[in-house]
């Protein structure tokens, strides 16, 4: 079987990408629906400004806050159609719309770079397109960052009231 290419616009010598773009929100029983209007309004004016793109879709997987994360069923719907050679770039609002720990994040942009044709990331937040390798190059830089910077707010601290008891402040209590 051989894999769809990217399309030459007939009336120019410029490739046409085909674009998905990817979301993925947490939500309660009261988040405004215009949350996601606005999202999808933010990829329609993208997409306006580059009309080498042709959008396939937007694939959204929502997860309810408080709930156990679900299955992230358009994502993997998503991957199906980069196998099938459909889609060119996906484009995500930030780094953490793909996933939220580091291992998973680079094994999904490795996925998708490994395929033929190779999938590539736009992150809109982070300005990163791992199509240019030095962004490929910060985007591990970047994640590698907010991951430390995760961990560091995970590190329990003594309540500040425990730590000013009348004459017994030390300062390595704070670690």
């Amino acid at each position: 079987m051989t894999t769809p290419k990217k399309v030459i616009r007939a009336d120019s010598n410029e490739q046409i990408t085909r674009v998905a773009f990817y979301d993925r929100n947490r939500v309660t029983h009261d988040t405004p629906i215009s949350v996601i209007e606005l999202q999808n309004a933010m990829f329609y004016r993208l997409q306006k400004t580059h009309p080498q793109w042709k959008t396939i879709g937007i694939y959204r997987d929502i997860d309810e806050l408080g709930q156990t994360p679900g299955n992230h069923y358009e994502y993997d719907r998503l991957v199906d159609d980069c196998k099938k050679g459909m889609i060119d770039l996906v484009v995500a609002k930030s780094i953490s719309k793909i996933s939220r720990n580091l291992v998973d994040c680079i094994d999904k942009v490795t996925t998708l770079h490994s395929m033929d044709p190779p999938v590539e990331l736009y992150f809109i937040n982070e300005n990163i397109d791992t199509r240019k390798e030095n962004d490929l190059s910060a985007f591990v830089n970047m994640y590698a960052l907010m991951a430390e910077s995760e961990e560091i707010t995970k590190v329990p601290k003594k309540p500040i009231n425990t730590r000013y008891l009348p004459g017994t402040y030390d300062s390595k209590d704070t670690e």
